[in-house]
C-alpha cells in the first residue's frame, strides 16, 4: 500500500490541484464558504442546544468557566473531518466515470486527490478553533495530542470511504442509505452533548454511544483541546493504529473490487 501511494503521489496531487481550482470556481465568496457553512451550523446549534435545551458544557481546562460554543465546535471539527471525507469519497468514482472509462489508472487516486482538497477546509476550521481557544485563554500542552487523534480520524474515515465508494459504484442506493446512517450516527456521537450526560441514562443507548468509534475520536479531541486533559497513552495509540488499519483494509478492499471499474461505471 505504501509503495503504491508513493508511486502514484504525482497523480494524486494532480487530481487535488484540479479539484482545488474548480471547487468554488463559480462562487463569489470562494473558499470563504468553507468557513461560513460550519460557522453557521455552530451558531444555530449553539443557540438551540445551549438556550432552548440548556445543555451545559464541561468547565474549560483553564478553570475559567465554560463555553458551549467552543465545546460544540471542537466536536464539529472532528465530526466534519469524518463525515466529509466519507461522503466525498463515495461520489468520486461516478463523477469521474468518463475519465475512468477512457484511461487506465488507479481509481483510488481521484478519491485521495479530492480528499486532500477537503483537508484544506478542515485545516481552516481547525485554525478557527485554535483562535477561539486562544481568545478564551484555554491553552495547554495537550494540544499536541490533537495531531495523532485527527490523523487517526482522517485514516479511519478515508478507509471506510474507500470501501463504500466501490460499493456505491455498484449499487447507487448505498449513498442514500449512508446519508441516513450518518444522520443517526451524528446524534449517537457526543458532539452536541458531553459524554457525562449519559450517566444514569438508558443503559443500551449509553452502550451504543460508547461503542461508537467516532465517540472515542470526538471525546479525545474534547479532552485535549477543551478540558486540556491527556487521554491515556494507550487510547491515543489505539485511535491512530485503528485508523491506519481501517485505511489499510479499505485500500485492500478497493483494489480487490475495482479491477473492472471502467465497465462498472
Amino acid at each position: 500500500m505504501l509503495t503504491d501511494l508513493y508511486t502514484q503521489r504525482a497523480l494524486v496531487w494532480a487530481f487535488a490541484n484540479r479539484d482545488f481550482a474548480t471547487r468554488y470556481r463559480s462562487s463569489v465568496l470562494g473558499w470563504a464558504w468553507s468557513l461560513i457553512q460550519p460557522l453557521a451550523t455552530l451558531v444555530v446549534f449553539a443557540a438551540v442546544f445551549s438556550i432552548v435545551f440548556r445543555i451545559e458544557a464541561p468547565p474549560l481546562g483553564n478553570g475559567d468557566g465554560s463555553s458551549y460554543a467552543a465545546f460544540l465546535f471542537t466536536g464539529l471539527v472532528t465530526w466534519n473531518l469524518f463525515s466529509s471525507l466519507l461522503t466525498l469519497s463515495m461520489t468520486q468514482l461516478k463523477s469521474n466515470g468518463e475519465l475512468l472509462k477512457k484511461v487506465q489508472f488507479p481509481a483510488w487516486t481521484v478519491i485521495l486527490g479530492a480528499s486532500l482538497v477537503q483537508l484544506v477546509q478542515v485545516l481552516l476550521e481547525l485554525l478557527v478553533l485554535i483562535l477561539m481557544f486562544l481568545w478564551l485563554r484555554n491553552v495547554g500542552w495537550t494540544w499536541i495530542l490533537a495531531i495523532p487523534i485527527l490523523l487517526g480520524t482522517m485514516l479511519f474515515s478515508q478507509g471506510i470511504g474507500l470501501m463504500l465508494s466501490i460499493v456505491n459504484a455498484r449499487f447507487g442506493d448505498v449513498m442514500y442509505i449512508v446519508s441516513v446512517v450518518l444522520g443517526a450516527l451524528y446524534f449517537l456521537t457526543p458532539v452536541l452533548y458531553p459524554i457525562s450526560m449519559l450517566d444514569g441514562q438508558n443503559e443500551w443507548l449509553t452502550l451504543i454511544i460508547k461503542l461508537n468509534p467516532m465517540s472515542w475520536y470526538v471525546q479525545s479531541m474534547h479532552d485535549v483541546m477543551y478540558t486540556l486533559v491527556a487521554p491515556p497513552a494507550l487510547v491515543v495509540v489505539a485511535l491512530l493504529v485503528g485508523g491506519f488499519l481501517t485505511f489499510w483494509a479499505g485500500f485492500a478492499v478497493f483494489n480487490r473490487w475495482s479491477e473492472d471499474i471502467g465497465e462498472m461505471l
